[in-house]
């Protein structure tokens, strides 16, 4: 499956009809732009209907540290930019785009520029988990950025089985943590390969994190618990564990992609839960797009079943919210 979503996107009729044709709509659904123009205007219109944004500048791998470089100097300008903006963004960056794969004291150096500016701003960041080969560095970036900084947050990816002992770690130093389910295909000996574990660990793991935050003082970067699923069952289980620990809304957010599942989006903004909405950007748009989908055939089914469900969510009469009231204190 990947070998043919990688070829049929090589296709230059599949291409153009993404980049240029008919279907570019359906791929700028999924991403704010290829400019920084392009993406601060998205998220100063989600920001008006209440949504708070992690902007996502596209690139990973990056074969030498002149690219690296390259993706500082982006990340800083978009920095100097949100300045003299007065809007609820963070950004995320992968650690692979800083050349932590080339030279990883170097890649630190990068990253502890950004993090440094970021701070001066008053801007969050957090470190994207890319697959199970960057699990330990990126930890011990993220270890070594906290000493510095404290407006710096990780995600942690409740498929892999290494996670729960991870997410104490992180919890031990104060730690923000993204928690969400797992985006990359891994070996059934370091991952669940089954849907129904995923979820289940994540479950657990979502228990935890919430637990914490209920004792773990504010950070006025970023809330301790950052809840990233669509999966309804699972905000459910949030809202209502939310709510039996009585959190107020600096301490955690719901997390979502930008153009998935936007009636669930609406929903929480509606009800007033503190939402966060994960929008990449940038001219590499179509390789990460591919390349996601490419790599686990679920990402496709998920990328179709979420456009379906929104589909079949806006035409169906809206039932009665669960009686479960926002807190705020």
């Amino acid at each position: 499956m990947r070998a043919l979503v990688l070829r049929m996107a090589r296709e230059p009729r599949v291409r153009d009809f993404l980049t240029d044709g008919p279907g570019r709509s359906l791929a700028r659904r999924f991403v704010a732009g290829e400019t920084l123009e392009e993406a601060i205007g998205v998220a100063q219109a989600l920001a008006r209907q209440g949504a708070r944004v992690s902007l996502d500048y596209l690139g990973e791998a990056v074969h030498d540290l002149q690219e690296a470089e390259a993706a500082r100097s982006v990340y800083e300008e978009t920095i100097d930019r949100l300045r003299l903006l007065d809007l609820p963004i963070t950004l995320s960056l992968k650690p692979s785009q800083f050349g932590v794969d080339v030279a990883r004291e170097q890649a630190l150096a990068l990253l502890l520029d950004v993090i440094g500016r970021a701070a001066k701003s008053g801007i969050g960041v957090r470190l994207d988990m890319e697959d199970s080969s960057h699990t330990d560095v990126t930890l011990w970036l993220w270890g070594e950025l906290r000493r510095e900084f404290a407006n710096v947050g990780i995600v942690l990816q409740a498929a892999l089985y290494r996670t729960p002992r991870d997410l104490e770690t992180v919890l031990a130093e104060g730690g923000s943590v993204r928690l969400c389910k797992g985006a990359y295909l891994e070996p059934a000996t370091i991952a669940y390969p089954r849907k129904a574990d995923v979820d289940a660990a994540y479950a657990q793991l979502l228990d935890r994190l919430l637990e914490h935050a209920a004792v773990q003082p504010p950070n006025s970067y970023l809330p301790t618990a950052a809840i990233a699923t669509h999966d309804p069952q699972l905000i459910q289980r949030a809202i209502e564990h939310i709510h039996r620990l009585g959190l107020s809304p600096d301490r955690y957010e719901f997390q979502m992609l930008y153009g998935v599942r936007r009636d669930l989006q609406e929903s929480l903004l509606g009800r007033g839960y503190p939402l966060r909405i994960y929008t990449p950007w940038g001219p590499a748009w179509y390789p990460y797009l591919t390349r996601r989908l490419a790599e686990r055939p679920a990402n496709l089914t998920f990328m179709v079943g979420a456009i379906l469900s929104e589909f079949i969510a806006r035409r169906t009469p809206v039932q009665p919210a669960r009686p479960v009231d926002v807190v705020r204190r």
